[in-house]
């Protein structure tokens, strides 16, 4: 995966998987593991959404294009893939008085 679908996923998803983070208390430090589950969702998307094939920038940007248009979709979808993320490194949901929660 190179630099440029990283910064494409950023783009178009970022401000959605910030929103899914907080809104649903998943244990994923932003600041720390935003570019890990970037490209676990990379990943995962392009099994999804091109059957394993790498897209080029210009797929993957007209792809995303089209998902934000369904835009409560997509949000069901990036969450769920951040708690499969959460999941695979501990625990998915932060608990009361998580020494992280201020910072959400």
């Amino acid at each position: 995966m190179d630099e440029e679908a990283l910064n494409i996923l950023d783009h178009y998803l970022g401000d959605i998987i910030d929103r899914v983070v907080r809104k649903y208390r998943y244990n994923v430090d932003l600041d720390e593991e935003y570019l890990d589950l970037l490209r676990y969702i990379y990943r995962r998307l392009v099994r999804i959404w091109f059957d394993g094939r790498r897209p080029s920038p210009e797929e993957l940007e007209e792809a995303l294009r089209n998902a934000r248009r369904s835009r409560r979709m997509l949000e069901i979808l990036l969450s769920f893939l951040v708690s499969r993320y959460a999941a695979k490194h501990g625990r998915v949901y932060l608990q009361r008085g998580d020494w992280r929660e201020e910072h959400y």
